[in-house]
């Protein structure tokens, strides 16, 4: 994988926090520019004060506090941006500009609930980046070890797989598909039916990983899980038995997973899943 820089979109706040150290891993790991892009909403204060009164320049701030935070960052490629404007615009314009290959940003947590918060700018961006993105949700604790790829063996589901094992090819891959039982209701025996489902669900999503280069002459094995049921409760009661630390998922375009406009099912496992996720939107690379 060629090293294009890293855009991380960050609000500065301990939300943020995870997002950062993840981004300056995989900054170092795979020694490309990490971009720091913070924007604000608000309109520059207009005062006639002393000048030693004033607040301090935003993007002088950003700066020190982006640089205040780095952890394990030394010799690293560094730009901090600052920018106004809508979030959400001005992070997919500066990721496309700059030619990014990643773009990074964090959640926010409900401490008393201890629920995961998907942002207005996060749902955002899932919709409509041309970049794939982490959303980074866990506290980085070494390298992605154990990836679940979520498919419906559409094409944004292979290029989704495709993007990830260019980025992290030494990890454990699993792709993962959710079967639907037709007719289920009118069977004498469900439970074969169900069996049945997903075997030749089975058997036609290792074809699927087949007629893919990258996971056909990958040198290990990916591993197939196929199921009946709900998607979002089958996928993180198998994050959660595997301690996976990773789920990729294709969106744009098509149905099922890969709704137009992110569906329901996709915003569902990005807020339901406590795991980081990795979004490949609609366009190969």
């Amino acid at each position: 994988m060629s090293p294009l820089p890293i855009l991380l979109a960050t609000d500065l706040s301990c939300r943020c926090d995870r997002a950062l150290d993840r981004a300056t891993a995989l900054a170092a790991e795979w020694k490309t520019k990490l971009i720091v892009l913070h924007v604000m909403q608000q309109k520059a204060p207009v005062s006639d004060i002393a000048s030693w009164r004033r607040p301090p320049d935003p993007r002088a701030a950003a700066q020190a506090r982006v640089l205040g935070d780095l952890r394990g960052g030394e010799g690293l490629d560094l730009e901090v941006l600052v920018e106004r404007g809508e979030p959400a615009a001005r992070i997919l314009g500066e990721a496309e500009r700059r030619g990014c290959g990643l773009v990074v940003t964090g959640v926010a947590r409900d401490e008393t609930l201890g629920r995961l918060l998907l942002g207005t700018t996060t749902r955002r961006l899932a919709r409509k980046t041309k970049t794939p993105l982490l959303v980074v949700k866990s506290r980085p604790r070494g390298p992605y070890r154990d990836i679940i790829v979520a498919t419906d063996r559409s094409r944004n589901s292979r290029w989704a797989l495709e993007a990830a094992l260019a980025r992290w090819p030494a990890a454990r891959f699993t792709v993962f598909h959710a079967a639907r039982v037709v007719f289920e209701q009118f069977a004498d025996d469900k439970m074969a039916v169900r069996e049945d489902t997903a075997r030749q669900a089975a058997a036609k999503t290792r074809e699927f990983l087949a007629a893919i280069p990258a996971a056909a002459e990958r040198g290990r094995a990916i591993g197939v899980v196929c199921e009946c049921g709900e998607v979002g409760v089958l996928l993180q009661d198998l994050v959660q038995a595997r301690g996976a630390d990773l789920v990729v998922l294709g969106t744009g375009g098509g149905r099922g997973l890969t709704g137009a406009l992110l569906g329901s099912v996709a915003q569902d496992l990005l807020s339901r899943l406590s795991v980081d996720m990795f979004v490949v939107r609609g366009t190969k690379g």
